[in-house]
């Protein structure tokens, strides 16, 4: 057990390191627009962020919906609960190949044809 533990930590620590950090002009370039797949809070999920700066998302839970900002070298995001946006979350981003990695270390891919 400590042995794939290890192997873990280890693969994130690798892909974060050679993954190439991305500023606010290539985050706005490289995931506006485009749409993203992954997994948080224990499902599966997939968003678009629309040019307008709403996302559209969808998860086995449903359709949900959500805003996108861009602050400085960050991408922030406040998702709506109810008819209430909850707070802004930022996060810096970086990309190796199709794979985005967030702050936290969790991962999402780019769809087909973005970039």
């Amino acid at each position: 057990m400590r042995i794939a533990l290890l192997a873990g930590i280890t693969l994130a620590l690798s892909t974060a390191a050679f993954a190439q950090s991305l500023s606010g002009d290539q985050i706005r370039t490289t995931l506006i627009g485009n749409s993203f797949s992954g997994f948080a809070d224990g499902e599966s999920y997939s968003e678009h962020l629309n040019a307008d700066g709403t996302i559209s998302g969808h998860s086995p839970s449903g359709a949900y919906a959500g805003r996108w900002r861009i602050s400085g070298d960050q991408i922030c995001f406040s998702y709506a609960e109810g008819k209430r946006d909850t707070k802004w979350d930022c996060t810096e981003v970086k990309i190796k190949g199709s794979r985005i990695i967030w702050d936290d270390n969790t991962t999402a891919r780019l769809g087909e044809g973005a970039r």
